[in-house]
């Protein structure tokens, strides 16, 4: 069902529609903040042990992520206005952005990676601030489009501190493993680069 967005988005709040914008444009928004992972001088080295808690931290936040695609589909990928389905099977019965807290996550986690204090923390907010934007526009696609089903969703799931059992019933949208790796290539990729980035770092810091 697409949703007609040039005749109801003046009626927008500011968020939503400053979300818009950062929503077509969201798969760039962490560029400048890798820049400075790799240009800018590290605060600090973690152990190993560290490091690895540091990763295990990451994996965690992928696998969220792989769930939560493996249930959406290619829908989490879409630049577009329009939303085909409400999906409320898998993580989204416990919260309702589970692939946004997965992101903010993963980016703060990276900045504490390559050794960076202030910046993690910066990251942190910057991801929060944009996320906060990106929903508020997603939130009047789905108010539009799905109507009393999505407000009873949103009035029963968080929308971001997840809920330790379901808050809902199912949407009945079933798990696909493949789907989400297929889906999630993008971001193997970028965590590639991310990995060899820092080991590049490192080795010419040496």
């Amino acid at each position: 069902m697409a949703t007609d967005i040039s005749s109801v988005q003046a009626a927008w709040p500011l968020s939503a529609q400053i979300g818009r914008t950062w929503f077509r444009w969201r798969s760039f928004a962490p560029v400048p903040l890798f820049l400075m992972l790799f240009l800018l001088p590290a605060d600090f080295i973690c152990s190993s042990a560290q490091y690895s808690l540091l990763v295990l931290g990451v994996a965690l936040a992928e696998g969220l992520r792989i769930w939560a695609v493996g249930h959406a589909g290619s829908n989490t990928r879409t630049r577009g206005d329009a939303v085909q389905q409400l999906v409320h099977a898998g993580p989204y019965c416990h919260v309702r952005n589970p692939l946004y807290i997965a992101n903010i996550a993963m980016y703060t986690l990276c900045g504490v990676i390559f050794g960076f204090g202030l910046l993690s923390l910066f990251i942190f907010i910057y991801s929060s601030v944009e996320y906060y934007f990106i929903v508020s526009f997603e939130e009047q696609i789905l108010s539009k489009t799905f109507g009393e089903s999505y407000v009873q969703y949103t009035q029963t799931v968080p929308r971001w501190i997840p809920s330790f059992k379901p808050r809902c019933a199912s949407s009945g949208h079933s798990f696909d493993l493949w789907r989400a790796l297929k889906s999630e290539k993008s971001t193997f990729y970028s965590m590639t680069a991310m990995a060899l980035g820092f080991f590049i770092k490192a080795a010419l810091l040496k």
